[in-house]
């Protein structure tokens, strides 16, 4: 099969041919359809501290984000067969630490990530564990069957707490932040706003959104325009997607008294807060947000997936043997969700 390959710890990838995996007991060998580009791929891409500190594999097939076919099962596997259309859940769980015998299973204790520490999905076929298989309608276009996992992430970090009735601030607007504010809206937040420097980013929530506010992260003063809409009182929620020092600091003066902060983005550096003013004289809550839930977000993903239009997201499709300029068009940051269309 054909199979996008990192092979040194040098910026690039290869496009070779492999052998097909075996599926091994409790796995599921699947014929990818369609994969999506995130950011962890571009970490991988060019090899940062990042995937050191993750212990990613090397040589490593790229990709976690996607959807396909079963078409072989391993030994044990009772819950699909040959033919189920499913996406995948890329936190693998060991399934017997605490976290996992307590319900956290997306927390594991000695969690793996599929394209990070297994092979992944830009390839021709990819092993999957049976409980990180996530059987979709089988009209399900594979594009959007893709994109779910990213959804997924959006749909945890929106309804980690109470959304109904409250204002609310998406602070970045890539493909995450603007599912972040759709998911929002469709939940009944009284208030939508997203903010971003890229005018690309806000264009294309304004196409995926019906009422979300944009505003932009440098001309427009941000902070004045949040408490004047506001009433002086801050946002209830905000949610930081960006990854930004910037961006983690902008989301804390944002908050409200009383209002959380939801923090989705990963900063590459340590990030210095007024916890005094802005976390515990507001009294503050802050939650941690790293995939989805096992699998309370991916059903809640489903109840809310015909509210919001996901292929307005999907900006760019790509065949197998064009990864490297879909990769290119991901860092360029005029594009929303890039989509690899592996087989038909």
């Amino acid at each position: 099969m054909r199979a996008v390959l990192k092979t040194t710890r040098d910026k690039g990838i290869e496009l070779r041919d492999v052998p097909i995996p075996k599926p091994q007991a409790g796995e599921v060998l699947v014929k990818v359809k369609a994969a999506a580009i995130c950011g962890t791929d571009l970490h991988l891409y060019e090899w940062t501290d990042w995937c050191e500190n993750v212990g990613a594999k090397n040589p490593l097939v790229l990709g976690h984000e996607f959807c396909g076919e079963v078409v072989e099962v391993g030994e044990q596997v009772k819950s699909l067969k040959p033919g189920d259309l499913v996406a995948a859940e890329t936190h693998i769980p060991c399934g017997h630490c605490n976290m996992c015998r307590t319900g956290k299973q997306h927390i594991c204790q000695d969690m793996k990530i599929l394209g990070v520490h297994t092979d992944g999905c830009f390839a021709e076929f990819a092993v999957l564990p049976e409980v990180c298989a996530w059987k979709l309608p089988a009209a399900t276009p594979p594009k959007i069957g893709a994109v779910y996992e990213p959804f997924g992430i959006a749909v945890h970090g929106v309804l980690k707490d109470h959304i109904a009735g409250l204002s609310t601030v998406v602070i970045g607007a890539g493909p995450i932040g603007i599912l972040c504010a759709a998911v929002a809206e469709a939940a009944g937040a009284s208030q939508v706003f997203l903010t971003d420097p890229h005018d690309y980013r806000l264009e294309l929530a304004k196409s995926v959104t019906q009422n979300v506010k944009t505003l932009h992260a440098k001309r427009d003063d941000v902070i004045a325009v949040i408490g004047s809409e506001t009433g002086g009182q801050g946002a209830d929620v905000v949610l930081e997607v960006s990854g930004s020092v910037s961006g983690v600091r902008t989301a804390f003066d944002l908050a409200g008294k009383g209002g959380r902060v939801t923090l989705i983005g990963l900063p590459s550096q340590e990030v210095p807060l007024d916890l005094v003013n802005n976390v515990i004289y507001k009294e503050a809550r802050i939650y941690g947000i790293t995939g989805r839930e096992m699998f309370q977000s991916w059903y809640l993903a489903e109840r809310f997936v015909d509210k919001i239009d996901l292929e307005r997201v999907i900006t760019h499709v790509f065949p197998l043997e064009e990864v490297e300029q879909a990769i290119a068009t991901v860092q360029s940051r005029m594009a929303g969700k890039v989509v690899i269309q592996v087989q038909d």
